[in-house]
């Protein structure tokens, strides 16, 4: 158990080859969910940090845990998923993560196992289930048994710690780009694809958004390469992710000049050194408006050429 409290970025190097590495875990109804391990900081023992139990508007917040000196909010997923929540100390686990650049950590009942699967093993189920990014197998027992990835921006959205893609979208916007260059984007959330279509008609470009990479740079090769000015891409997808596409895009001579932005909640630094090696123009935080919004000034020379 000692080495469960480390530093994930010591115990795996997931992040470093074109495969998912999935932390699976037990909530306290024993259902099979999982995480991306590139989004997780460390595994925490519950009784081991000082948890607040802080006024909230929700059951979904647990409280406010002390973790390596800093504050940071746990969430009881078996609230946000509709079940009845359990005592904090009934959880024997917290998944410390980070997303946006925010600290979060999820009570979970325990650890399962940590699986390696490729983008081809995810099942995708997109707007069948909002709270569902895509499942696949596990082995428990020498059984395969169905795991599901939670949608971290639906929750994140439903705490209300990210943009809606509502009408605050303009206030990041502080003029239009009119671009004369297609931009394309490859996000799998369907929360998120709905902020990318507000604010790229709110600055009034040309755009086309498609659910996973492997649509993104198939439209791409259909296009001649001066008329595209900019690709947006998510990291986490099924079938072809975003470390494959910023990696086609930059080691082609043929579409290289094409900057490459990416919109992940996965901020770690782990992650931000392997887009950055591959030789991205740009990361952004998920639901950071206007980040994504001054990203876009810098590029608008190449967008509208």
């Amino acid at each position: 158990m000692s080495g469960i409290g480390g530093s994930v970025e010591q115990m795996t190097q997931g992040h470093l080859r074109n495969v998912q590495q999935l932390a699976v875990f037990y909530t306290g109804h024993n259902n099979i969910y999982a995480i991306n391990i590139a989004k997780v900081k460390a595994f925490i023992i519950t009784e081991e940090v000082a948890i607040n139990d802080t006024p909230k508007d929700t059951n979904i917040i647990a409280g406010i845990a002390t973790i390596r000196g800093e504050p940071v909010t746990l969430i009881n997923l078996d609230a946000w998923l509709g079940l009845k929540p359990f005592d904090t100390k009934e959880y024997k686990l917290i998944i410390f993560c980070e997303f946006n650049h925010k600290k979060i950590g999820f009570l979970v009942k325990d650890m399962l196992d940590i699986v390696e699967k490729t983008t081809q093993e995810l099942r995708h189920t997109d707007e069948t289930n909002s709270k569902i990014t895509y499942t696949t197998y596990v082995k428990v027992n020498n059984k395969d048994e169905l795991c599901t990835v939670f949608n971290a921006e639906q929750l994140l959205r439903d705490i209300k710690w990210t943009d809606d893609g509502g009408r605050d979208i303009k206030k990041y916007v502080e003029g239009k780009i009119h671009s004369s260059k297609k931009i394309l984007a490859a996000e799998d959330s369907a929360v998120a694809r709905e902020v990318l279509h507000k604010f790229f008609s709110q600055i009034e470009v040309e755009y086309e958004i498609y659910p996973n990479g492997g649509e993104l740079i198939d439209r791409l090769q259909e296009l001649e390469p001066e008329n595209v000015g900019l690709v947006i891409t998510d990291i986490e997808m099924p079938g072809t992710d975003g470390y494959q596409v910023a990696s086609f895009i930059k080691s082609n001579s043929k579409y290289e000049h094409i900057p490459v932005v990416v919109n992940s909640s996965m901020t770690t630094d782990a992650v931000k050194g392997k887009m950055t090696r591959i030789g991205i123009d740009g990361f952004v935080g998920k639901g950071d408006i206007n980040s994504l919004y001054n990203i876009s000034l810098c590029v608008k020379p190449i967008l509208v050429v």
